[in-house]
């Protein structure tokens, strides 16, 4: 069992930097910017000395502490996270001078949410006592190693620093003043760490280390970034010691370029110190981690938080701190001394892109690889060659970054692209559509042109905003039969062919938590016009998006509400599409189209066996009229409005991590199904389903990772 201590006047917290990014109280005016300047140095070398004797004071000589933190695997499609693992540890630390330590890990508990093997560095799980010492190493040295601290000896001939603020902060009868400090290498070739370190005014004791590391620093081929927030609190007015701390590792191939990493996301806290504790311990030299057997760890049962209560929260302070902390570091030196010497790799946009099987194409099989030009611009170039038509694809793409802001231009040819603005599957669940019942949800076509764009990342707010010339051209059945098809293919309708201009733009907003669930809302549009004039349009959507994860608790749910509408003359491709997977499954598939559509589909889900069983309930219901824009097109793309609201109902099982789900659906009035067709509402891979049963429609799902969430949907190019 954990030791409370006795409360004691000793013990009260009087400052913790933590507290520092939410206002301080008092601003004090930086002069001298300069780096290395003779004031600067001065700080500089009152670190280093008070760094000479632990927490910087000779009267520290033995303390107790509890600490507790939690510890994430993610996995990270396009900014999406999804949790592979989570882990919450309980740890005891005992310290006393001149320098050793044990720390013992008393409690852990975790739960496994998608299949991983992945074993943690035991420093993943401990704390990290008086900012490393003098040589930094992290992954028990399998990361980084050897790494000098900017507040060493001999630092000073490694690292240049900059004075960039002057903080105070005051709570209760005292302040606490604190210098900023920037640092960077003098050769950003070595290994060296890069971002701010706060110094006490007073004493000289460090407050704050938040760092990154430059490319040379890593050991690991496969680490791509890591970024470290140490956080101490001020304890009986002279001790600065650990009171938080945050890190983040982020893993990619190193020969690939795929939108998928892996994240290590961690945070400890401190809870409590004993600076004079009853026990007459001692500890042998050094830093060391141990950790109780199995049994005795299960026991723990004081833990402070919840498994998923720590750096998962929409908005979460850490968080914002780790990416400022790139920021900074990216502005402190050439951002490419910070990543690894990838300048030429081998590029896939997703996993179809490799290989895959359309009604449209036939076989396609492509590659492509992208350069780095410099720190800020890249190239990318991406193609492939179709059985079925017998053709070239081809895209190549040039991409500059301007602090927040991206400028992407990109030109193509003979890319398909699908008529409907809601994806009904994504690229992979496609062909094994096709392959497995013969139809690969998709009204496909082709396109050649360009598009120019640019887009910034505020956090809670994404923008984009571009403009386009496309030549679209309708495409034709080349696949006649698959051995799963019971008969023909379905048809591929024809589109209006045509040159058009366009303006694009988006927004993208994360409105945080309520009722326990993610909230965020898209807005997208488009106006354009053809070269001879023939369609001239205007069309925008709102989508509206809920979703709680069920992490830690047995329910989960997700709806989401999305309304569109249109202006002008619609061409049949730019129509707003409903029926079957995707949209309200339990019919036949785009068999309803218009200018005017609302759509609801919604998802519960209740755990009853982790991770072999989850029972589900899934829902959906929508209208889509014809009003005057679409009206000929969709005529001349055979589909009618739904003449009121449709709705279908089923439930089903989730099996494996949920990674395997078996739906049986029912479209709840009007015409029966001649599609196998069912869709995926919650997660941002939609699913692979579909066979018929007396009018209803069972499915089976596997969820594919080169999708994107409808609520972050863009209208298709």
């Amino acid at each position: 069992m954990r030791h409370t201590p006795v409360d004691t006047p000793r013990r009260t917290l009087l400052a913790v930097l933590a507290l520092f990014p939410l206002g301080p109280s008092g601003l004090l005016a930086v002069q001298d910017g300069a780096w290395d300047a003779s004031r600067t140095l001065e700080v500089v070398d009152r670190a280093i000395d008070a760094r000479q004797h632990a927490y910087a004071d000779t009267t520290l000589r033995r303390f107790e502490a509890h600490a507790q933190g939690h510890v994430y695997f993610l996995g990270d499609v396009r900014g999406e996270r999804e949790v592979a693992r989570a882990d919450q540890v309980a740890l005891e630390v005992r310290w006393h001078a001149p320098d050793n330590a044990i720390q013992t890990i008393v409690g852990r508990r975790h739960e496994v949410r998608l299949p991983t093997r992945i074993q943690y560095h035991i420093d993943h799980l401990s704390l990290v006592l008086h900012n490393f010492g003098d040589r930094i190493a992290l992954g028990d040295g399998d990361e980084v190693w050897d790494v000098r601290h900017p507040a060493s000896r001999g630092a000073r001939e490694l690292y240049e620093y900059r004075l960039s603020d002057s903080l105070e902060i005051r709570i209760r009868d005292r302040a606490a003043r604190v210098y900023r400090l920037d640092v960077r290498p003098r050769d950003p070739e070595r290994p060296a760490v890069v971002g701010s370190m706060y110094v006490d005014r007073e004493t000289g004791a460090l407050a704050r280390l938040q760092i990154t590391f430059t490319a040379a620093a890593y050991r690991d081929p496969e680490v791509e970034r890591i970024t470290l927030d140490l956080r101490s609190g001020l304890w009986d007015g002279k001790y600065w010691l650990p009171a938080e701390q945050d890190l983040e590792i982020t893993r990619s191939l190193r020969w690939l370029d795929f939108p998928l990493v892996s994240v290590i996301r961690t945070r400890l806290v401190v809870q409590d110190y004993d600076l004079d504790p009853s026990s007459n311990w001692v500890v042998g030299p050094g830093h060391r981690v141990a950790t109780l057997p199995p049994a005795y760890l299960e026991r723990f049962d004081e833990w402070d938080a919840d498994l998923y209560a720590g750096p998962l929260q929409v908005g979460d302070r850490s968080d914002e701190e780790l990416a400022l902390a790139m920021r900074n570091a990216r502005a402190l030196v050439r951002p490419w001394s910070l990543e690894r010497d990838q300048r030429l790799q081998f590029s896939l946009p997703n996993a179809s892109s490799a290989v895959r099987l359309r009604r449209a194409e036939g076989v396609f099989v492509g590659g492509g690889g992208s350069f780095r030009i410099d720190e800020a611009s890249s190239i990318g170039a991406h193609g492939g060659y179709a059985t079925g038509t017998r053709d070239v694809e081809a895209a190549l793409s040039i991409d500059r970054e301007f602090g927040a802001w991206t400028a992407e231009l990109e030109g193509f040819r003979m890319t398909p692209r699908d008529a409907g603005p809601l994806v009904a599957a994504s690229g992979v669940g496609s062909t094994l559509g096709l392959v497995l019942e013969g139809e690969d949800y998709l009204d496909p076509y082709f396109e050649h042109g360009g598009r120019a764009g640019v887009g910034v990342d505020l956090g809670a707010v994404e923008l984009g905003l571009g403009a386009s010339y496309r030549s679209q051209r309708s495409a034709a059945l080349v696949v006649e039969a698959v051995f799963a098809s019971r008969g023909p293919l379905r048809a591929v309708r024809a589109i209006d062919d045509g040159d058009i201009a366009a303006i694009d733009g988006s927004i993208d907003i994360g409105l945080g938590e309520a009722l326990g669930a993610r909230w965020s809302v898209s807005l997208s549009g488009e106006a354009a016009t053809t070269a001879v004039g023939d369609f001239g349009y205007s069309r925008a959507m709102l989508a509206l998006l809920a979703r709680r994860d069920g992490l830690g608790a047995p329910w989960a749910w997700s709806g989401e509400l999305i309304v569109g509408t249109a202006g002008g003359q619609l061409p049949a491709q730019r129509l707003y599409l409903l029926g079957g997977r995707g949209t309200l499954p339990g019919y036949a598939f785009r068999q309803w189209g218009g200018d005017r559509v609302a759509l609801f589909r919604g998802e519960v889900s209740r755990q009853v066996a982790w991770p072999w069983l989850n029972l589900r309930l899934v829902g959906a219901a929508g209208r889509v009229e014809v009003v005057g824009a679409g009206a000929g097109a969709a005529d001349r793309f055979g589909v009618i409005p739904t003449a009121g609201v449709r709705s279908s109902l089923g439930g089903g099982v989730g099996l494996l991590y949920d990674l395997v789900r078996l739906d049986v659906v029912k479209g709840l009035g009007g015409s029966e199904t001649s599609d196998p067709v069912a869709g995926e509402w919650s997660d941002p891979a939609p699913c692979h389903r579909g066979a018929r049963m007396q009018g209803f429609w069972t499915g089976l799902c596997v969820p594919q990772g080169d999708a994107r969430p409808i609520s972050r949907m863009r209208f298709s190019p």
